[in-house]
């Protein structure tokens, strides 16, 4: 939807780049941090977390994870330790909200689903799932970037839509299923009920997403969508719209 080109690229044509923003970077560890101290709980029955426990291991992934192909967007001055410091920024405010313990019902962390829609097989990874009650579900989405959105537009987010048709999938004797964004950098939980989603208008746009990307794979036509994410798409040496260089530099 973003851009269809971008997609061609990708998906289609299977050609992978290497090459990361930072923000994206910082994003995946911090989404593996948390992960980590969900899974201990869930795997080792772990009672109890330090602070510095949960900076090592951040620190760790960091540094083994990190690569010679993250760029940065060249109008942003911040530097790498800038980005490691936002990290560190987000797990304290998320030890001092839930650590010690971490105690919330998790029931699921990056959980894998699978399940069909008219026909077309749909996939979906959710980062955690909290069983609150027999028939209660709560899906929350970790958000590390700083556009939040309030609950109005929650309700029309695809993503989280995918996710709750999924859970339904899944556990049919759900009936009340709570979809959240956590949002790190303003440690705030936005949350709208299922019940408030149109669950058949979403089904119906995302299977007219798929037809439309079906036509125009017999049709190859993939228009290219030029907008401000264009700067962290490294896709300009392929793309016809693009003739001068990235506005981006790597980070040593």
């Amino acid at each position: 939807n973003s851009c269809s080109l971008k997609y061609k690229f990708i998906y289609i044509d299977k050609n992978y780049k290497i090459d990361e923003s930072i923000e994206a970077f910082l994003g995946k560890m911090v989404h593996q941090t948390l992960e980590w101290i969900y899974m201990q709980k869930l795997e080792d029955n772990r009672s109890y977390y330090s602070l510095d426990s949960i900076i090592h291991f951040f620190k760790e992934q960091w540094e083994d994870n990190w690569h010679h192909s993250i760029r940065r967007f060249k109008y942003i001055k911040q530097k790498k330790a800038d980005y490691f410091t936002r990290g560190i920024n987000f797990l304290v405010k998320y030890y001092h909200s839930f650590g010690p313990h971490f105690d919330q019902k998790v029931f699921k962390v990056e959980e894998k689903f699978e399940f069909q829609l008219d026909g077309y097989n749909i996939k979906a990874i959710i980062d955690r799932i909290d069983r609150e009650s027999d028939s209660g579900m709560h899906i929350i989405d970790y958000k590390t970037g700083k556009n939040m959105l309030d609950e109005k537009k929650l309700k029309k987010d695809m993503q989280m839509s995918i996710y709750a048709l999924a859970l339904v999938d899944q556990f049919p004797e759900i009936d009340n299923i709570k979809l959240s964004h956590y949002y790190l950098a303003m440690n705030k939980l936005v949350s709208i009920d299922s019940s408030k989603l149109d669950t058949n208008f979403f089904s119906s746009a995302l299977i007219e997403n798929i037809k439309i990307i079906e036509d125009s794979e017999k049709e190859d036509n993939f228009i290219a969508n030029e907008s401000k994410l264009c700067n962290w798409c490294y896709y300009w040496k392929e793309c016809p719209v693009k003739s001068n260089n990235h506005p981006s530099e790597y980070l040593k």
